[in-house]
């Protein structure tokens, strides 16, 4: 059998001033994609024997604001070249996200995926794995005849999702006939700092996933929340079940898509301690345990933040209070390749003006200006030279880096191997406090936090959804809308 291999992933804010370009993303082909997956090793010889590996093109990136078309349709014309290209295929693996956001256009994955089935036809078999935080729409579903989803959030379960994907996809060649699937669009979008796996109601809703693929007897389930940073008609939480068995597909999916329909009052922010950043001011001042952890939420790198926002520097540099309470803090992650560059230039020691932050999303703070020394300068992986500086003043002390990159150790289970580029680590094992650009804190924080705090700061992707200006999305849509009856209606969709 003749299997091709392909994708885009990306997700990204359309609330966020960042844009990505074709240089933003990694792009693997031929021979080199084939060994990425490594799939003799990880799903077993016996399960690819027979396989003819058809690699074409995979593009992907970390989070950000919307994708430039111009972008977009480069890698999709070369997948779509290579399929015409390929000759007959038997199925096609994508490695999605399900929330790519591209400039200008909406629906820009089930754009692609049609595109990809008017190339292929009918009768080939198409299974894509994506991220819990992606859109799985109707038509996205339609299209695809498989579909994985990550059930952990933070995504342990990456490599492990991409695997069951291509097993699906292999098992139901070797069959030679498609599954029944059945979808269910749920009128709910929150972020993924409310529906975390390792904490209640995320735990059992995404916890019951396997249990309800046993009992109905089916072949996957996946339930996806939707990407809540993005304004389209497609972002909402969605449920696609495959299986053998129309009846148990459709049951299964009600059942789960039902669970989370009824669970949503339940899921509130994932940490302890949440609020503006004046409560996170405040939760340092009255002796929280150090070190304190404090997500910037509204720039998170992690979902489409712009990565430069200076909204929570500029807060605490202009809060006596804070700079005199005797606790060293230490501004992680602030994406400044100006300020860098003038970091190397005077070199470690050298005391100099600075113009920090704020020159892609200036909306609710300006650059921060003033005297910094150089404390030292952050070496990247080898090839990669100089990603960072620490810049000190006083007690407050900040990371700035070339690339927007999650402040992270190297070998946080969050993130697989090779993930984080151009990491700008600092030991911060000596500050009181520690501020991070993410949303919900990643294993490798959560190991180093004594205590934490979610700031419901402003930016491209505020946990304040009020704040943001949907426009698009379709209503009722909880929790922008609070009183209404969802409608759960599964639609059968048939090979």
């Amino acid at each position: 059998m003749r299997i091709a291999i392909a994708g885009i992933h990306n997700e990204a804010s359309t609330f966020s001033m960042h844009r990505a370009d074709t240089d933003f993303f990694e792009l693997t082909r031929g021979a080199e994609l084939v060994e990425h997956y490594d799939l003799e090793n990880r799903i077993g010889a016996d399960t690819v024997a027979g396989v003819e590996w058809v690699p074409l093109l995979r593009a992907t990136s970390g989070a950000s604001g919307p994708v430039l078309a111009s972008a977009n349709d480069a890698f999709e014309a070369e997948i779509i070249d290579g399929l015409r290209a390929a000759g007959p295929l038997d199925g096609i693996y994508l490695d999605m996200h399900g929330a790519v956001a591209v400039e200008g256009r909406d629906d820009a994955e089930e754009l692609f995926l049609a595109r990809v089935r008017e190339v292929v036809g009918p009768d080939v078999v198409i299974s894509a794995s994506m991220d819990t935080h992606g859109n799985l729409s109707r038509a996205l579903a339609e299209t695809l005849d498989l579909v994985a989803v990550h059930r952990h959030a933070p995504h342990i379960d990456l490599l492990e999702t991409r695997d069951r994907a291509i097993v699906n996809l292999i098992e139901v060649l070797h069959r030679g006939n498609k599954p029944a699937k059945a979808h269910v669009r749920v009128p709910v979008l929150y972020p993924g700092e409310r529906t975390s796996t390792v904490v209640e109601p995320g735990a059992s809703v995404f916890g019951n996933l396997v249990p309800a693929i046993e009992r109905h007897g089916v072949l996957d389930a996946g339930l996806a929340i939707g990407f809540a940073w993005a304004d389209e008609a497609r972002c909402a939480a969605g449920v696609v079940v495959t299986g053998w068995d129309a009846a148990a597909v459709e049951a299964c999916a009600l059942e789960i898509a039902q669970s989370y329909w009824d669970a949503r009052a339940e899921f509130v922010i994932v940490t302890d301690h949440f609020g503006p950043w004046s409560e996170a001011v405040d939760f340092v001042l009255a002796g929280a345990p150090s070190p304190v952890w404090v997500s910037d939420a509204g720039d998170n790198v992690t979902a489409g933040g712009s990565g430069d926002l200076t909204y929570a520097l500029t807060e605490s540099l202009a809060n006596a209070e804070l700079l005199d309470c005797g606790r060293t803090l230490l501004f992680t992650g602030i994406t400044d390749g100006a300020s860098l560059d003038a970091a190397i230039t005077a070199g470690v020691g050298a005391t100099r003006e600075f113009s920090i932050g704020a020159g892609t999303d200036a909306r609710y703070a300006p650059p921060v200006e003033g005297e910094w020394t150089v404390g030292s300068l952050v070496e990247g992986a080898p090839g990669e030279g100089t990603v960072g500086a620490l810049l000190t003043r006083g007690t407050v002390s900040v990371i700035v880096q070339r690339e927007r990159t999650a402040f992270v150790w190297p070998d946080d289970p969050g993130f697989p191997p090779g993930v984080i580029k151009d990491l700008a680590f600092v030991d911060p094992g000596g500050y009181d406090v520690v501020v991070v650009k993410n949303g919900y804190l990643f294993p490798s924080q959560v190991a180093a936090a004594a205590s934490a705090f979610m700031a419901i700061t402003p930016g491209g992707t505020d946990l304040d959804v009020h704040r943001l200006a949907f426009e698009r999305v379709e209503r009722p849509l909880y929790p922008l809308d609070l009183d209404f009856d969802a409608d759960l209606s599964v639609s059968l969709l048939r090979p």
